[in-house]
């Protein structure tokens, strides 16, 4: 299949499973007052034939994940592309970008991080432990050993701590970081962060309580849609909010809590071989500063970029997923 070919069906959107169009959907939810509980009554209204086809769900020790892979479909010896979504975020975010690879028959993992989208929850969201949870969900998917790494926003910091604590135990060929979160959050050691997300752990009804009347109640004009998308259509701004009325409060404020600093003068990160930072330059969650300061912290890298995508916030594969297919696919090329 040409270039343009498999990008513009990779970032078509599909039917949903409901049997309505994306159009019939967007009216559907277009004048409901309380659109934050309407949009939980038909979940076949956000699911698509692709999801329905890739989408599993894996039990390690104590947890329940919800995963996407096709390693059954992988041709040749070409790495295993692995997708770590954000803060709040889920593994559907990624869809163009898995769509390409699995047309390319290049095999992929994501997963929803535990707390997030349909995986259950851990008791201690220490962020090593978040990153062991990762990895040994690979290691009960397949023996390859070969990786691209791809994170989005504070996932990009579960990459480069996958990369510090595993790069002996995985050939690491190339970390692509989407939207990345500062390299150094200091804040959250504050005294007085500490002590507000340790009241709000405790009792997290607090968080909802806010998120659900005072910012879900707005619907597309919440805070999670519209400092996400900056183009994106109405069907995948209905889509995200599907999925962000269902994050729980306990989840935010524990991953921050747990929240570790990067080692950037570890060797394993000098030993890097490539890395890709790619950046929306309307993003106001990530702004092109913290993305700039990131990349900088990647100096040690043997080769790396930053590429700034115009007209683009921080859902990044959604908002402008014609031009991130078509960076995805550079990096793809590099390694089939």
């Amino acid at each position: 299949m040409e270039r343009k070919q498999l990008v513009t069906d990779a970032c078509k959107v599909l039917k949903p499973i409901s049997g309505l169009s994306t159009d019939e959907i967007a009216r559907k939810y277009a004048y409901a007052s309380d659109l934050n509980r309407q949009i939980l009554k038909d979940a076949r209204d956000f699911n698509n034939e692709f999801w329905v086809k890739y989408e599993n769900y894996v039990n390690l020790e104590g947890i329940r994940l919800r995963v996407g892979q096709n390693l059954s479909e992988q041709h040749g010896n070409g790495p295993i592309y692995v997708f770590i979504h954000g803060l709040g975020g889920n593994m559907t975010q990624f869809e163009p970008l898995l769509r390409i690879l699995a047309e390319l028959n290049e095999g992929f993992v994501v997963l929803d991080l535990p707390g997030f989208g349909y995986s259950s929850e851990l008791y201690d969201y220490n962020m090593i432990r978040v990153v062991e949870v990762v990895e040994e969900l690979l290691q009960s998917l397949t023996e390859r050993r070969k990786v691209v790494l791809v994170g989005h926003s504070l996932g990009c910091h579960v990459v480069m701590h996958f990369v510090s604590e595993f790069s002996s135990k995985y050939d690491i060929r190339e970390i692509l970081l989407l939207s990345p979160a500062a390299p150094d959050l200091p804040q959250l050691k504050a005294f007085f962060t500490k002590v507000s997300l340790t009241v709000l752990s405790k009792m997290p009804v607090l968080f909802d309580w806010y998120r659900i009347y005072f910012d879900q109640s707005k619907g597309l004009d919440s805070s999670g849609i519209k400092q996400f998308h900056y183009q994106a259509d109405t069907y995948r701004k209905l889509w995200q909010f599907f999925y962000n009325v269902q994050i729980k409060s306990r989840s935010i404020v524990q991953y921050l809590r747990g929240w570790t600093p990067i080692n950037w003068s570890s060797e394993a990160i000098t030993r890097l071989p490539s890395a890709v930072v790619i950046t929306g330059k309307l993003d106001p969650i990530t702004p092109l500063s913290t993305a700039t300061s990131f990349y900088e912290a990647l100096e040690p890298v043997r080769r790396k970029d930053i590429i700034l995508v115009e007209e683009c916030s921080h859902n990044i594969c959604f908002d402008r997923p014609d031009e991130i297919s078509e960076l995805f696919l550079d990096v793809v090329d590099r390694h089939g």
